[in-house]
């Protein structure tokens, strides 16, 4: 049964993903509304966030790149030092590498900067499609469209909802309740908390340590124990990251007591050479935040007429700064398959849009274990929760090229077959020397021409 309907997109959450999606469904002429729980769009919160290659033509094809350099900055080298001493253990080339490789080199940018960027730069008809103080309560899915209830009473029907409302979504919580034909309440506990806790993480800024070089970052590698330090050009980034005894799913609010106490039990390790966590904490500007890290991901993406996208159906840890990268790549490849649909179709029936949605997860299910997995790696071989990891990060990666075989046979091949947006142009690509697998549809047969 096809629906009559104007096709229109509900998104709850206007984070970085939510943002991206408003730029994408505006090029695209798709009608859409975004439901934001906080008072503003514009969240002050959060640290460092990473861009990388396939994102950047993402932000390219979008029209953002260019005007975005004000804010982004180049993370150029990386050491691996003792914490004991600050005696560096390891260059580590593979950002280096990664930007020959891709042409586009890693980039990076403060958070809150970023999302006010994605924010001024919608045109002033998207902006007024951000409805905030919109926390959704419950959705209800019909044969031609959805209707989503918000607890301040009011309503949103359209076409689709889209999930975009982070780690502890409550889209992810109604699409199981709905597809269990169950309350909340009645939800396995493995479902309402679907993502393991096995570190927890301090993060602040500082002002740029001018001794230590800009656009250089240093990680230690201690027993349940790692730090980290970008330094940029205007601030620097830090983040002290400790294994917890037991992994958990239950999430803890940390106080500032807690914030002093991590201070008193670490303080003497070396983050920098000349810098330990207690000068760099001494130094810290604005607000800093001590939070769990979640980890995991969700088998199902979608139930009938709802999909999720971004930390709604995974959680990486933040070392290698993929989720906002996976989560753009999530939002590219469903627009895609949207756009797809409605030029054959205006008015979709439920069967065709699973079978949209059944593309996009099935198209976003390797590359999503594969970052997933990665992520999980990447801590462990800085804060050793083995004798088995910390062996391989002493003495094996010094001295094999593993960090070769990351960059080109794991996020590599990520990487390169990443989706762009398929009807956007895009401007020329930097010389790279590995050759991208995805283009624009009018681009094709210029690029393989």
């Amino acid at each position: 049964m096809e629906s009559h309907k104007p096709f229109r997109v509900v998104i709850a959450g206007c984070g970085l993903v939510g943002l991206i999606a408003a730029h994408i469904f505006s090029k695209a002429k798709i009608d859409f509304v975004i439901l934001e729980r906080y008072e503003s769009p514009l969240s002050t919160r959060g640290t460092i966030l990473a861009i990388w290659p396939q994102t950047c033509r993402i932000l390219n094809q979008l029209g953002l790149l260019e005007a975005a350099q004000s804010i982004l900055e180049v993370v150029e080298t990386s050491y691996v030092i003792s914490p004991e001493n600050g005696k560096i253990r390891m260059k580590d080339k593979i950002l280096s590498m990664l930007g020959q490789n891709h042409g586009y080199k890693i980039k990076c940018c403060h958070r809150p900067e970023m999302i006010k960027f994605l924010y001024d730069s919608l045109p002033e008809d998207a902006k007024a499609r951000i409805l905030t103080k919109k926390c959704v309560k419950d959705i209800s899915v019909s044969d031609d469209g959805v209707e989503v209830v918000c607890d301040d009473g009011s309503t949103h029907q359209g076409s689709i909802v889209i999930g975009a409302d982070g780690v502890r979504s409550r889209v992810r919580l109604l699409t199981q309740a709905l597809r269990a034909n169950t309350t909340l309440e009645k939800l396995p506990e493995d479902q309402k908390a679907p993502y393991t806790i096995s570190y927890r993480m301090y993060f602040g800024v500082t002002p740029v340590f001018k001794d230590l070089g800009t656009g250089v970052r240093y990680d230690t590698g201690h027993n349940g124990l790692t730090t980290q330090i970008i330094n940029g050009k205007n601030r620097a980034w830090i983040g002290v990251y400790e294994k917890l005894d037991h992994p958990t799913t239950k999430a803890t609010r940390y106080t500032e007591a807690d914030k002093k106490a991590l201070v008193e039990k670490w303080g003497h390790i070396v983050m920098a050479p000349g810098w330990t966590f207690r000068d760099v904490y001494a130094l810290q500007e604005g607000e800093t935040g001590f939070i769990d890290l979640e980890e995991g991901l969700i088998d199902q993406r979608y139930h009938k007429r709802i999909v999720l996208v971004g930390d709604a159906i995974r959680k990486l840890d933040p070392h290698a700064g993929l989720g906002f990268n996976n989560g753009i790549t999530d939002i590219v490849a469903l627009a895609n398959s949207l756009r797809r649909m409605l030029d054959e179709n205006k008015s979709p029936s439920t069967q065709s849009i699973e079978k949209v949605f059944e593309e996009y997860q099935t198209t976003r299910a390797k590359d999503t274990k594969d970052m997933s997995e990665l992520s999980m790696l990447l801590p462990r071989l800085l804060a050793w929760p083995t004798w088995k990891y910390k062996v391989v990060a002493r003495y094996g990666l010094p001295y094999l090229p593993l960090t070769t075989y990351v960059a080109k046979g794991i996020m590599g091949p990520s990487i390169l077959s990443a989706p762009v947006i398929e009807w956007l142009d895009e401007s020329s690509l930097p010389p790279s020397k590995t050759p991208w697998k995805n283009f624009p549809t009018s681009q094709i047969k210029e690029v393989s021409g």
